[in-house]
């Protein structure tokens, strides 16, 4: 399957509400009031909707961080990929040759997953991925407060949640692991079948319907921790009744300081493997949501 890149641009036109005062920008850096904004009285909060660079840091109104999701202001630092039509995960497609890294896959199955469970250690293998290309931090920035990064979100459907492994692969090449295969079994006690989402049980069924899991340090709970136990949240799915995870926060497998020091510019990409030969997903969209002041303007384009 050929990997959709996906593009989106947020762009807003800012408008002065009127005549104002102007000063010239002051300090030997570039924050500061800018000649071409009226300004409002030093020090003052930013006021989203005046036309003012209130507190003279040389941006106004939705342009401003502070004025992220006020009003008529969009949500800064928080970018939406859906897909046009639900997009089939490919279904447990592999080479059967075993790796270690993606350096030993290639052709159809280019994405090495790695797990004691697999043959060789790792298994190399098709996988649906969509990618951002932000652009909206500041020039060779880096993500040096994790806790920046606030969520990564999945809308997913799938039967099985032990039959995939769902990461996220960082600019400098990191694999970030939101959902790490463990195996297809389950441990003494606990369950092996679960759904993801409102999932078709089988192959060709269709989609279901997604249902949205996010990820965030703070969640208390993993997927599936590193023992194989399923977290305890459960529902009951709409297509059929079976058991479902339930939606909501969920710790990532991988520890988010693994975040740390990662360019913020650049190629995000989220990965999505089957390893099994039957049974099907679909994902229908995914986010990533940044604190909006690491953002240089809000109302310029963040992804290309």
């Amino acid at each position: 399957m050929k990997s959709p890149t996906c593009h989106l641009a947020l762009l807003l036109v800012l408008v002065a509400c009127g005549p104002g005062a102007r000063r010239e920008p002051q300090g030997d850096d570039d924050v500061g009031p800018d000649a071409a904004l009226p300004y409002g009285p030093e020090g003052s909060p930013e006021t989203c909707a005046d036309g003012f660079d209130n507190e003279g840091d040389g941006v106004a109104d939705c342009a401003d961080s502070d004025c992220s999701g006020v009003g008529e202001c969009p949500v800064c630092g928080d970018v939406d990929v859906p897909e046009a039509q639900p997009l089939l995960l490919p279904d447990g497609i592999s080479s059967g040759g075993g790796c270690t890294t993606n350096a030993q896959c290639g052709g159809g199955t280019p994405d090495c997953i790695v797990s004691p469970e697999l043959p060789n250690g790792g298994e190399c293998h098709a996988s649906y991925t969509s990618t951002l290309a932000w652009s909206g931090f500041p020039t060779n920035s880096l993500l040096t407060d994790v806790s920046k990064l606030q969520k990564i979100c999945v809308n997913i459907e799938h039967s099985w949640i032990r039959d995939i492994e769902i990461d996220l692969i960082t600019p400098d090449n990191r694999t970030f692991h939101l959902l790490k295969f463990w195996k297809r079994g389950a441990p003494t006690g606990d369950v092996t079948e679960l759904y993801l989402g409102n999932a078709k049980d089988g192959d060709n069924s269709g989609p279901g319907v997604g249902e949205t899991y996010c990820f965030l340090p703070t969640a208390m709970y993993e997927m599936i921790d590193s023992t194989g136990h399923l977290a305890p949240s459960r529902a009951a799915a709409t297509t059929d009744g079976r058991p479902t995870l339930a939606a909501g926060d969920y710790k990532p497998n991988s520890p988010w300081n693994d975040l740390l020091n990662v360019p913020l510019n650049g190629n995000w990409t989220m990965r999505v493997t089957d390893l099994w030969g039957i049974d099907d997903g679909y994902l229908f969209s995914w986010s990533m949501t940044f604190d909006p002041s690491l953002i240089v303007d809000c109302t310029g384009p963040i992804v290309l």
